[in-house]
């Protein structure tokens, strides 16, 4: 057992010197522009299952350099999924979103929707669990406090029933949230001028529409290589699996 604990120290320590040695290599790249170079080394690092949001912000930067605007999108994204309130990513991306051709634009929702889209999206779901135990924490805490006499007065009611909703209200959107990324299966397109076929397959099947590198879907369905999205507009239909890469 002791001899497989040091193997195992020695292969993780081993893993951690290439996964670093390549980043460095990624970002000496980036200073001396060859963006190319550093989107190989950042996507190294991936293939060994190593991500962070420093890498997904930096892997974007390159993507971006070379005009590769339907990727640049899907590393921003992936970067600002893990740290949420990152301003420079937020800002990055939707400079990238500003060059997608044919955007397409929604209609306003309701306000109280996006007021609460707003706040679900500023932390994580793993933040949004821990907010609500520290709020649960601080709520068993304020009740001892009423049980033993120490904390009195109407004021002390009304701050325990706020403390109940918000405990409620953190565990609430926590759940959501995980919800909404077990069901999600999102995607970017990362190629231009895209035909969206009627079929999984060329031959018979017509093309139903064009989508552009950038644009974001949902994958409803996979067949070999073909996957069937939908656009946020409603338009369904199967491209090329390589068109696209995957966000959820």
């Amino acid at each position: 057992m002791r001899i497989a604990l040091i193997i195992f120290l020695l292969i993780s320590n081993g893993f951690c010197g290439i996964v670093d040695n390549l980043f460095l290599k990624g970002n000496e790249a980036m200073i001396a522009e060859e963006y190319a170079d550093a989107i190989q080394a950042y996507e190294s690092i991936l293939e060994l299952g190593y991500d962070n949001s420093d890498l997904y912000y930096n892997l974007g930067n390159a993507y971006y350099r070379l005009h590769f605007i339907g990727q640049s999108i899907w590393a921003y994204t992936k970067a600002l999924e893990m740290t949420p309130r990152d301003k420079d990513i937020d800002y990055n991306l939707s400079v990238a979103n500003a060059r997608i051709i044919d955007r397409i634009e929604m209609p306003d929702t309701f306000f109280l929707l996006d007021a609460y889209r707003s706040i679900k999206s500023c932390m994580t779901i793993y933040e949004w669990f821990l907010f609500g135990c520290v709020l649960l924490l601080i709520q068993a805490l304020w009740f001892l406090g009423l049980q033993f006499g120490l904390l009195q007065g109407k004021i002390s009611k009304v701050i325990s029933a706020s403390l109940i909703s918000l405990v409620m209200m953190a565990h609430i959107i926590a759940m959501d949230s995980h919800f909404q990324k077990q069901r999600s299966n999102t995607a970017v397109v990362i190629a231009n001028g895209v035909d969206a076929y009627s079929g999984p397959f060329y031959g018979n099947n017509s093309i139903v529409f064009q989508v552009n590198e950038g644009s974001i879907a949902d994958i409803s369905n996979n067949q070999k290589d073909w996957a069937e999205i939908i656009l946020i507009d409603g338009k369904k239909g199967w491209v090329p699996s390589e068109s696209i890469r995957t966000i959820k």
